[in-house]
């Protein structure tokens, strides 16, 4: 009797595998086709291409960068910071820098400006540039809280408005920003810092609506990369989080999945470490559950440093 049901056992289950196995491919090429709006776009030449990157002269934007030119020297680059590369670009590669506040919308607009006039409007816009000053509600001057919201969510909708027409008219772009998993489950101390990557999402979830239903630029791509924890210089120490399920994400991690998605043509929306794409599912438990893992985040000793000095005459960032 036993090998019979043995085998039913193991059919039923096999079963139920492979209709989870199905149901999950399926899942995950609707979510392909409805981000990009059941559409190719053949016209990606990365001789052509600009590549606008805010908060490029380190962290991630910075690996992003060199990866770009790793693979195509002819890539134009173009770098928006308030401090200097800490790379150096090769003597033939094309990467200009601007320098600029971008907690100064008056500094943005002359920036982009200047950007247009001298090299052209960027195809690719890659939001990256954001700060924490690592301050709880209370201890937070105005300047803390105003600077956070202004390089973190001000800046990329303003950046967005000067470069997304010439995307409009030409349906080719990609518009990609780094969020982070603070937006989800947000760790006490950074109440700011969450508020605006939560934003962020939003302005990425209605961006894709408008492009394809306002303005028929069904060709233009939106990405977001979500991140947990990762080596930039925001970020000091170590947690005391999982090294297995949950690493501590080294930043040329994250810039190559950013790379592999520009260079794929397509918009996608991703969680690194993977493990965060089901735990960000956590905005639909029991409040008692997202009260609970937000204490647990106590328990990982995040250090989050503010390591830009604020002009308190201007309110502004000062320029290294």
């Amino acid at each position: 009797m036993r090998d019979p049901i043995q085998r039913h056992c193991s059919l039923q289950l096999l079963k139920v595998l492979t209709t989870i196995g199905l149901f999950l491919d399926l899942n995950d090429y609707l979510t392909h086709q409805y981000h990009n709006n059941w559409n190719k776009d053949d016209n990606w030449d990365w001789d052509k291409e600009i590549v606008l990157i805010t908060g490029g002269s380190s962290g991630i934007g910075a690996s992003v960068a060199q990866m770009l030119l790793s693979r195509n020297p002819k890539t134009r680059i173009v770098i928006i910071d308030c401090v200097p590369l800490t790379f150096t670009p090769a003597p033939s590669s094309s990467v200009q820098f601007y320098n600029c506040d971008l907690s100064r919308s008056s500094e943005i607009r002359s920036t982009c400006a200047k950007i247009r006039n001298e090299v052209g409007d960027p195809t690719i816009v890659f939001n990256n540039a954001g700060l924490s000053r690592g301050k709880s509600v209370l201890e937070g001057a105005y300047e803390d809280v105003e600077v956070t919201f202004k390089v973190n969510l001000i800046a990329p909708f303003l950046i967005l408005k000067e470069f997304l027409p010439a995307m409009v008219k030409s349906n080719h772009g990609h518009i990609i920003a780094t969020s982070s998993m603070s937006a989800i489950v947000t760790p006490a101390g950074l109440a700011d810092y969450g508020a605006t990557k939560a934003g962020l999402q939003n302005l990425h979830e209605a961006l894709a609506l408008e492009l394809a239903s306002k303005y028929n630029a069904t060709k233009i791509r939106t990405s977001l990369v979500t991140i947990s924890f990762t080596e930039t210089p925001m970020f000091k120490g170590r947690t005391n989080q999982s090294p297995f399920l949950t690493p501590l994400l080294k930043v040329d991690t994250v810039g190559e999945a950013i790379v592999n998605i520009l260079y794929s043509g397509c918009g996608k929306n991703i969680y690194l470490p993977g493990i965060m794409r089901y735990i960000s599912c956590v905005r639909g438990f029991p409040s008692w559950m997202v009260r609970f893992l937000g204490e647990e985040t106590g328990r990982l000793q995040v250090d989050y440093v503010g390591r830009q000095e604020i002009d308190t005459a201007t309110g502004g960032l000062k320029s290294e």
